[in-house]
This record gives C-alpha cells, structure tokens and sequence, in this order.
C-alpha cells in the first residue's frame, strides 16, 4: 500500500501558494506527473516516480532528465478518452494508494477545470482520500459514505456543492450554518459560502458524491499560507 500519491496537473504553473501548500504535505511515497506537470514537481526539486500523459506538452528535455533518475513513463495517443490527470489518478488508484493529493491551477480553460474535479469523483477513487490544491484553495471529493478533516482560521469561506444528483446524510461540525444529517441537490447553492467557526472543520456524507472547497486565507504580510 502506498500511504499518499502527490499528483502534479499539467496545464497553468500553480501559485505561489499552492507551492508552498505542497511543501507541507506529509507521508509522501508516489510522486505523479501529469503531461507538463512534471515541470513543477521539478521546479520543486522532487524526484518523480511516473510522468503520465500524451506528452504533448511537458518539455523534451525535461522528460529525458527525469528518465534519467528513473521515472517511469506511460505515454498515451492523444485519441483518449481520458485526460492526462484522469489517468494518473486511476495509476495511484492501480497503485494501491490510500490518499491522493493533487496540485493543479485548474488548465485554464472552463473545460479543463471542471474536468479536473470530475476526475477526482471517478468511482473507482470512491474508497480513497481524495484532495487538489488549487490556487488558496484546498478541494476535497467525498464519495460517502466518508468524511474529511482540516485545520482552518475563523472565517475562512467553506463552500459545500452536491456534484452528484442527491447528497445524503450530511453532518458539520465548525461551520457558522451546521448541518445534521441533512441532503443537497446539485441545483441547490446553499452550502456556497458558509464559514468556519472553529480551527477544525469536519464534514461527514453517509451517500452520494459531495465537494467540499475551503478557501484559505493569504497572508501577505508573511508571505505564507495558513
């Protein structure tokens, strides 16, 4: 079993924050490149393990650099029916892994973006801990019946969107509008800009498929993201 897959999006280069986001991911043991994300993996210096994609776009010289510290690469025909992230997250998947975070800044394109989290809620990924950073953001993909966990500052913005047609049983603890064991649609927007009352925020779903957005605060004085 491998403990956490860090998987790097190809597509726009990810924020300051983002990377600075990523430093402080822990229990690291899979290192993943979709296409042109293994230029960030290695402007952070990380040794990848797997570059995955059509290879249309991740640099030449960058590619054979990383074949020479042994990264594996799977290349694909650009006929798919998968994007390049789509099929690293099934590789960690195939790779027995218990929790994936992804680092992206969302492709740019509309398209792009709402395909990056409807890769995360692939079925096949319903049984692991699945989580993007994105720009201030950290996204979670809850395929219940699970829950997630993160530290936040009060006031930080949590927005909840059912992304499959019905979410049930879902519960709150550290939001100023808590729910308990009550459902979304995913017409409703209700669960947009709720906020934490608390420096832990949990949310729990007993089915269905629930995205769960905390939007960090920045601090610019500090240069840092907490």
């Amino acid at each position: 079993m491998v403990n956490t897959s860090l998987i790097f999006a190809g597509g726009l280069a990810p924020s300051d924050s983002t990377l600075l986001a990523v430093r402080k991911v822990e229990q690291v043991e899979l290192v993943i490149a979709a296409d042109s994300g293994l230029h960030t993996a290695q402007k952070l210096g990380l040794r990848v393990d797997a570059i995955i994609g059509d290879m249309d776009s991740v640099n030449s010289n960058a590619l054979a650099e990383a074949k020479s510290h042994g990264a594996k690469i799977i290349q694909h025909d650009r006929d798919k029916n998968f994007t390049d992230l789509h099929l690293a997250l099934l590789y960690a998947a195939e790779c027995g892994t218990e929790k994936i975070v992804v680092v992206t800044a969302g492709g740019g394109r509309l398209d792009h973006q709402l395909g990056v989290i409807a890769a995360m809620f692939d079925p096949l990924l319903g049984l692991l801990q699945v989580k993007a950073l994105w720009d201030s953001s950290e996204i979670f993909a809850l395929q219940g019946s699970t829950s997630c966990e993160f530290s936040s500052e009060v006031d930080d913005i949590i927005g909840l969107q059912a992304f499959s047609a019905t979410v049930m049983g879902i519960s709150t603890t550290g939001l100023r509008w808590q729910l308990h064991n009550e459902q979304l649609e995913n017409h409703e927007t209700r669960g947009v800009s709720n906020q934490a009352t608390q420096t832990r925020v949990s949310v729990s779903v007993l089915s269905g498929q629930l995205l769960v957005i905390h939007q960090i605060k920045i601090h610019q004085n500090k240069g840092t993201t907490k």
